[in-house]
Protein backbone atom coordinates (compact mmCIF):
# COMPACT_ATOMS: atom_id res chain seq x y z
CA UNK A 1 0.00 0.00 0.00
CA UNK A 2 1.69 3.13 -1.23
CA UNK A 3 2.05 5.74 1.49
CA UNK A 4 2.72 9.44 2.08
CA UNK A 5 3.86 10.88 5.20
CA UNK A 6 2.65 14.86 6.17
CA UNK A 7 3.97 16.61 9.05
CA UNK A 8 1.28 19.83 10.15
CA UNK A 9 0.00 21.56 12.96
CA UNK A 10 -3.38 21.23 11.82
CA UNK A 11 -4.44 24.52 14.24
CA UNK A 12 -7.15 24.77 13.20
CA UNK A 13 -7.25 22.25 9.63
CA UNK A 14 -8.32 24.81 6.90
CA UNK A 15 -8.27 24.52 2.76
CA UNK A 16 -4.79 24.69 3.37
CA UNK A 17 -4.31 21.72 4.23
CA UNK A 18 -7.09 20.08 2.00
CA UNK A 19 -4.77 21.57 -0.85
CA UNK A 20 -1.43 19.85 0.24
CA UNK A 21 -3.18 16.35 0.91
CA UNK A 22 -5.21 16.54 -2.05
CA UNK A 23 -1.98 17.39 -4.42
CA UNK A 24 0.44 15.23 -2.66
CA UNK A 25 -1.79 12.05 -3.09
CA UNK A 26 -2.64 12.82 -6.78
CA UNK A 27 1.18 13.26 -7.62
CA UNK A 28 2.09 10.15 -5.68
CA UNK A 29 -0.39 8.38 -6.29
CA UNK A 30 -0.23 6.76 -2.65
CA UNK A 31 -3.75 5.36 -1.46
CA UNK A 32 -3.02 5.90 2.51
CA UNK A 33 -1.60 8.92 3.90
CA UNK A 34 -0.10 9.43 7.41
CA UNK A 35 0.25 12.64 9.43
CA UNK A 36 2.69 13.78 12.41
CA UNK A 37 0.96 16.44 14.19
CA UNK A 38 1.75 18.43 16.99
CA UNK A 39 0.24 18.19 20.21
CA UNK A 40 -1.38 20.49 22.98
CA UNK A 41 1.69 23.11 22.07
CA UNK A 42 2.24 24.52 18.65
CA UNK A 43 6.04 25.44 17.95
CA UNK A 44 4.98 28.68 18.31
CA UNK A 45 4.92 27.77 21.79
CA UNK A 46 1.28 28.98 21.91
CA UNK A 47 -1.91 26.65 23.65
CA UNK A 48 -3.45 25.09 20.23
CA UNK A 49 -6.77 26.37 19.37
CA UNK A 50 -8.47 22.58 19.81
CA UNK A 51 -6.71 19.55 22.04
CA UNK A 52 -4.88 17.55 19.99
CA UNK A 53 -7.84 14.65 20.02
CA UNK A 54 -10.20 17.32 18.38
CA UNK A 55 -7.61 18.21 15.98
CA UNK A 56 -7.09 14.54 14.55
CA UNK A 57 -10.18 13.52 14.52
CA UNK A 58 -11.00 16.40 12.20
CA UNK A 59 -7.80 15.62 10.05
CA UNK A 60 -8.98 12.33 9.49
CA UNK A 61 -12.97 13.85 8.69
CA UNK A 62 -11.11 15.76 6.31
CA UNK A 63 -9.05 12.57 4.33
CA UNK A 64 -6.06 11.79 6.53
CA UNK A 65 -5.77 8.60 7.67
CA UNK A 66 -3.51 8.23 9.91
CA UNK A 67 -2.91 10.60 12.67
CA UNK A 68 0.23 10.27 15.52
CA UNK A 69 1.39 13.01 17.64
CA UNK A 70 4.61 14.99 17.70
CA UNK A 71 5.92 14.63 21.13
CA UNK A 72 6.12 18.18 22.54
CA UNK A 73 9.73 17.70 23.39
CA UNK A 74 9.78 18.26 19.18
CA UNK A 75 6.63 20.14 18.84
CA UNK A 76 7.52 23.19 20.47
CA UNK A 77 11.25 23.59 19.12
CA UNK A 78 12.77 25.72 16.37
CA UNK A 79 12.43 24.39 12.86
CA UNK A 80 15.34 22.04 13.33
CA UNK A 81 14.16 19.86 16.15
CA UNK A 82 10.33 19.83 15.15
CA UNK A 83 11.52 18.61 11.34
CA UNK A 84 14.17 15.66 13.05
CA UNK A 85 11.42 14.83 15.32
CA UNK A 86 8.67 14.50 12.70
CA UNK A 87 10.98 12.79 10.20
CA UNK A 88 12.21 10.19 12.54
CA UNK A 89 8.79 9.35 13.05
CA UNK A 90 7.20 9.07 9.48
CA UNK A 91 10.71 7.25 9.11
CA UNK A 92 10.41 5.11 12.12
CA UNK A 93 6.90 3.43 10.59
CA UNK A 94 9.33 1.51 7.88
CA UNK A 95 6.94 1.51 5.29
CA UNK A 96 6.31 5.26 4.40
CA UNK A 97 7.36 6.01 0.89
CA UNK A 98 6.89 9.68 0.20
CA UNK A 99 7.37 12.51 2.50
CA UNK A 100 4.75 15.52 0.95
CA UNK A 101 5.06 19.57 2.24
CA UNK A 102 4.71 22.85 1.60
CA UNK A 103 6.61 25.38 0.13
CA UNK A 104 7.01 28.89 -1.25
CA UNK A 105 9.56 27.40 -3.42
CA UNK A 106 7.39 24.70 -4.91
CA UNK A 107 11.20 23.79 -6.39
CA UNK A 108 12.91 19.75 -4.88
CA UNK A 109 15.74 20.39 -6.96
CA UNK A 110 16.52 24.10 -5.68
CA UNK A 111 15.31 23.05 -2.09
CA UNK A 112 17.11 20.01 -1.79
CA UNK A 113 20.80 21.55 -3.11
CA UNK A 114 20.11 24.28 -0.29
CA UNK A 115 19.59 21.18 2.09
CA UNK A 116 23.10 19.75 0.87
CA UNK A 117 24.65 23.08 0.95
CA UNK A 118 23.23 23.98 4.82
CA UNK A 119 24.33 20.36 5.68
CA UNK A 120 28.17 21.36 4.33
CA UNK A 121 28.40 23.94 5.74
CA UNK A 122 26.77 23.60 8.78
CA UNK A 123 29.95 24.21 11.40
CA UNK A 124 30.64 27.33 9.74
CA UNK A 125 27.49 28.63 9.83
CA UNK A 126 26.77 28.32 13.33
CA UNK A 127 30.23 30.44 13.83
CA UNK A 128 29.60 33.06 11.42
CA UNK A 129 25.48 33.11 12.97
CA UNK A 130 27.21 33.71 16.58
CA UNK A 131 29.27 36.46 15.69
CA UNK A 132 26.09 37.95 14.21
CA UNK A 133 23.80 37.33 17.06
CA UNK A 134 26.34 39.28 19.13
CA UNK A 135 25.86 42.28 16.76
CA UNK A 136 21.63 42.31 17.59
CA UNK A 137 20.36 40.31 14.82
CA UNK A 138 17.80 37.48 15.70
CA UNK A 139 18.86 33.86 15.05
CA UNK A 140 16.95 33.22 12.13
CA UNK A 141 18.81 36.16 10.68
CA UNK A 142 22.12 35.64 11.74
CA UNK A 143 21.82 31.86 10.12
CA UNK A 144 20.28 33.44 6.73
CA UNK A 145 23.13 36.03 6.79
CA UNK A 146 25.87 33.69 7.36
CA UNK A 147 24.53 30.70 4.92
CA UNK A 148 24.40 33.91 2.47
CA UNK A 149 28.30 34.62 3.49
CA UNK A 150 29.29 31.21 3.04
CA UNK A 151 27.34 30.17 -0.16
CA UNK A 152 26.49 33.16 -2.03
CA UNK A 153 24.43 31.26 -4.71
CA UNK A 154 21.91 30.85 -2.26
CA UNK A 155 18.73 31.96 -3.24
CA UNK A 156 17.68 34.27 -0.07
CA UNK A 157 14.20 33.45 -0.43
CA UNK A 158 14.84 29.78 -0.05
CA UNK A 159 16.32 30.45 3.20
CA UNK A 160 14.25 32.89 4.47
CA UNK A 161 10.78 32.26 3.76
CA UNK A 162 9.16 29.61 6.77
CA UNK A 163 8.06 26.99 4.93
CA UNK A 164 10.91 26.99 2.82
CA UNK A 165 13.27 26.25 5.95
CA UNK A 166 10.89 23.89 7.17
CA UNK A 167 11.25 21.90 3.79
CA UNK A 168 15.09 22.19 4.28
CA UNK A 169 14.87 20.97 7.51
CA UNK A 170 12.98 18.10 6.47
CA UNK A 171 15.31 17.44 3.95
CA UNK A 172 18.28 17.37 5.75
CA UNK A 173 16.92 14.10 8.01
CA UNK A 174 15.33 12.46 5.11
CA UNK A 175 16.56 8.91 4.65
CA UNK A 176 14.48 6.33 2.87
CA UNK A 177 11.92 8.33 1.70
CA UNK A 178 11.25 10.17 -1.22
CA UNK A 179 10.23 14.26 -0.92
CA UNK A 180 7.54 15.88 -2.67
CA UNK A 181 6.70 19.46 -2.05
CA UNK A 182 3.71 21.37 -3.32
CA UNK A 183 3.76 25.07 -3.88
CA UNK A 184 2.22 27.02 -1.65
CA UNK A 185 -0.85 28.90 -3.09
CA UNK A 186 -0.49 32.27 -0.91
CA UNK A 187 -2.86 33.24 1.74
CA UNK A 188 -4.24 35.51 -0.92
CA UNK A 189 -5.84 31.69 -2.49
CA UNK A 190 -6.16 29.79 1.01
CA UNK A 191 -7.35 31.14 4.00
CA UNK A 192 -3.99 31.06 6.57
CA UNK A 193 -4.58 28.93 10.24
CA UNK A 194 -3.66 32.78 11.80
CA UNK A 195 -6.77 34.30 10.03
CA UNK A 196 -8.89 31.34 11.31
CA UNK A 197 -7.55 31.59 14.48
CA UNK A 198 -8.32 35.19 14.80
CA UNK A 199 -11.92 34.23 13.55
CA UNK A 200 -12.71 31.70 16.29
CA UNK A 201 -11.25 34.33 18.81
CA UNK A 202 -13.78 36.88 17.87
CA UNK A 203 -16.50 34.08 17.98
CA UNK A 204 -15.74 33.10 21.41
CA UNK A 205 -13.57 35.69 23.00
CA UNK A 206 -14.14 34.41 26.65
CA UNK A 207 -12.65 31.38 25.91
CA UNK A 208 -9.45 32.30 24.55
CA UNK A 209 -9.27 35.06 27.05
CA UNK A 210 -9.56 32.61 29.91
CA UNK A 211 -6.98 30.34 27.93
CA UNK A 212 -4.48 33.00 27.72
CA UNK A 213 -5.01 34.11 31.45
CA UNK A 214 -4.59 30.59 32.74
CA UNK A 215 -1.97 29.90 30.95
CA UNK A 216 -0.17 33.17 31.98
CA UNK A 217 -0.88 32.17 35.68
CA UNK A 218 0.78 29.00 35.34
CA UNK A 219 4.01 30.06 33.40
CA UNK A 220 4.29 33.05 36.13
CA UNK A 221 4.07 30.43 39.08
CA UNK A 222 6.64 28.31 37.23
CA UNK A 223 9.09 30.96 36.70
CA UNK A 224 8.38 32.28 40.17
CA UNK A 225 9.16 28.84 41.94
CA UNK A 226 12.57 28.51 39.56
CA UNK A 227 15.57 30.11 40.35
CA UNK A 228 17.80 31.43 38.19
CA UNK A 229 20.00 28.82 37.41
CA UNK A 230 17.00 26.54 36.57
CA UNK A 231 15.15 28.72 34.08
CA UNK A 232 18.85 29.30 32.50
CA UNK A 233 18.51 25.31 32.11
CA UNK A 234 15.76 25.24 29.89
CA UNK A 235 15.98 24.78 26.37
CA UNK A 236 15.22 28.36 24.76
CA UNK A 237 17.09 30.05 27.24
CA UNK A 238 20.71 30.95 27.85
CA UNK A 239 22.58 34.33 27.23
CA UNK A 240 20.76 35.56 30.80
CA UNK A 241 16.93 34.91 29.18
CA UNK A 242 16.09 33.10 32.28
CA UNK A 243 17.31 36.26 34.37
CA UNK A 244 15.17 38.50 32.60
CA UNK A 245 11.90 36.11 32.75
CA UNK A 246 12.62 36.23 37.01
CA UNK A 247 13.39 40.19 36.91
CA UNK A 248 10.21 41.30 34.71
CA UNK A 249 7.44 38.30 36.19
CA UNK A 250 6.20 40.95 38.97
CA UNK A 251 6.13 44.07 36.20
CA UNK A 252 3.24 41.63 34.15
CA UNK A 253 -0.14 40.68 34.08
CA UNK A 254 -0.25 38.71 31.01
CA UNK A 255 1.85 36.92 28.62
CA UNK A 256 1.75 39.60 26.17
CA UNK A 257 3.07 42.03 28.71
CA UNK A 258 6.03 40.05 29.17
CA UNK A 259 7.03 39.02 25.96
CA UNK A 260 6.77 42.78 24.87
CA UNK A 261 9.54 43.15 27.54
CA UNK A 262 11.73 41.10 26.65
CA UNK A 263 11.90 40.55 22.95
CA UNK A 264 14.40 42.12 20.79
CA UNK A 265 16.17 42.19 17.68
CA UNK A 266 18.18 39.54 19.34
CA UNK A 267 15.34 37.50 21.21
CA UNK A 268 12.57 36.89 18.88
CA UNK A 269 8.78 36.66 19.82
CA UNK A 270 8.77 33.05 18.63
CA UNK A 271 11.43 32.24 20.79
CA UNK A 272 10.22 33.77 23.78
CA UNK A 273 6.87 32.06 22.97
CA UNK A 274 8.79 28.96 22.67
CA UNK A 275 10.11 29.58 25.84
CA UNK A 276 7.58 30.15 28.22
CA UNK A 277 6.13 26.73 27.06
CA UNK A 278 9.17 25.18 27.63
CA UNK A 279 9.66 26.57 31.27
CA UNK A 280 6.26 25.67 32.31
CA UNK A 281 6.86 21.90 31.19
CA UNK A 282 10.58 21.93 32.01
CA UNK A 283 11.92 21.10 28.79
CA UNK A 284 15.90 21.86 29.19
CA UNK A 285 18.60 20.99 27.12
CA UNK A 286 18.85 16.96 28.78
CA UNK A 287 15.00 16.84 27.76
CA UNK A 288 15.62 17.68 24.11
CA UNK A 289 19.26 15.95 24.02
CA UNK A 290 17.54 12.55 25.05
CA UNK A 291 14.45 12.81 23.32
CA UNK A 292 13.46 9.25 21.51
CA UNK A 293 10.73 9.08 19.23
CA UNK A 294 7.99 6.82 19.09
CA UNK A 295 4.34 6.31 17.33
CA UNK A 296 1.62 7.61 19.71
CA UNK A 297 -2.18 6.52 17.54
CA UNK A 298 -4.56 9.64 18.30
CA UNK A 299 -7.10 9.21 15.33
CA UNK A 300 -6.97 6.72 12.05
CA UNK A 301 -9.73 5.28 9.71
CA UNK A 302 -10.43 2.06 8.37
CA UNK A 303 -7.51 3.08 5.58
CA UNK A 304 -5.51 3.86 8.40
CA UNK A 305 -6.32 0.74 10.68
CA UNK A 306 -6.01 -1.61 7.78
CA UNK A 307 -2.22 -0.03 7.32
CA UNK A 308 -1.73 -0.36 10.67
CA UNK A 309 -1.87 -3.97 10.81
CA UNK A 310 -0.23 -3.98 7.63
CA UNK A 311 2.87 -2.56 9.34
CA UNK A 312 2.57 -4.74 12.46
CA UNK A 313 2.23 -7.61 10.16
CA UNK A 314 5.17 -6.69 8.20
CA UNK A 315 7.16 -6.36 11.01
CA UNK A 316 8.38 -2.60 9.12
CA UNK A 317 8.08 -0.15 12.22
CA UNK A 318 11.82 0.32 14.63
CA UNK A 319 10.38 2.90 16.72
CA UNK A 320 7.83 1.89 19.59
CA UNK A 321 4.11 2.35 18.50
CA UNK A 322 1.80 3.14 21.67
CA UNK A 323 -2.28 2.70 21.08
CA UNK A 324 -3.22 2.73 25.08
CA UNK A 325 -0.88 4.32 27.11
CA UNK A 326 -1.97 2.18 30.43
CA UNK A 327 -0.78 -0.67 29.03
CA UNK A 328 2.30 0.19 26.74
CA UNK A 329 3.84 3.01 28.51
CA UNK A 330 6.09 0.74 30.85
CA UNK A 331 6.98 -1.26 27.85
CA UNK A 332 9.28 0.93 26.78
CA UNK A 333 11.82 2.54 29.18
CA UNK A 334 13.89 4.38 26.64
CA UNK A 335 10.93 6.73 25.80
CA UNK A 336 9.58 7.47 29.48
CA UNK A 337 10.56 11.47 29.56
CA UNK A 338 9.53 11.85 26.20
CA UNK A 339 6.21 10.40 26.82
CA UNK A 340 6.01 11.96 30.68
CA UNK A 341 6.27 15.30 28.72
CA UNK A 342 3.19 14.24 26.79
CA UNK A 343 1.40 13.84 29.56
CA UNK A 344 2.37 16.99 31.46
CA UNK A 345 1.51 18.86 28.32
CA UNK A 346 -1.94 17.28 28.15
CA UNK A 347 -3.00 17.92 31.38
CA UNK A 348 -1.63 21.70 31.86
CA UNK A 349 -3.65 22.40 28.49
CA UNK A 350 -6.97 20.98 30.17
CA UNK A 351 -6.20 22.90 32.79
CA UNK A 352 -5.85 26.16 30.65
CA UNK A 353 -9.13 25.40 28.72
CA UNK A 354 -11.05 24.04 32.08
CA UNK A 355 -11.16 20.58 30.11
CA UNK A 356 -11.78 18.22 32.98
CA UNK A 357 -8.49 16.60 33.69
CA UNK A 358 -9.85 12.61 34.13
CA UNK A 359 -12.40 12.45 31.03
CA UNK A 360 -9.36 14.38 28.75
CA UNK A 361 -6.53 12.94 30.48
CA UNK A 362 -3.71 11.46 28.27
CA UNK A 363 -4.48 7.27 30.60
CA UNK A 364 -8.89 7.65 29.69
CA UNK A 365 -8.46 9.13 26.05
CA UNK A 366 -8.35 6.75 23.11
CA UNK A 367 -7.96 7.08 19.61
CA UNK A 368 -10.37 8.24 17.54
CA UNK A 369 -11.62 5.95 14.99
CA UNK A 370 -13.29 6.55 11.65
CA UNK A 371 -14.78 5.09 8.69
Amino acid sequence: MKAIGIIGEYNPFHNGHAYLLEKAMKATEAKVCVSVMSGDFTQRGTPAVYDKWDRAQTAVQNGINVVCELPTVFACNSAEYFARGAVRILEGFGCIDYLAFGSESGDIDALSSASRTMVRNEAYIEQIAKELLKHGNSYPKARTMAARQLAPELDEALIREPNNILAIEYLKHIKNMRPVTIKRRGDSYHESGAKQREILTEQDPDRFEHMDQAYFSLVSARILQSDNEQLEEIFSAGEGLGNKLKNEIRYVSSTEQLIQRIKSKAYTRTRISRLLTQVLLGITEDTVRNAKPYIRLLALDDVGAKFIKEMKKNDSCTIPVITNINREKDDYPEIATTLATDILASDMYNIITRNDLYDYSDYIKAPFIGI
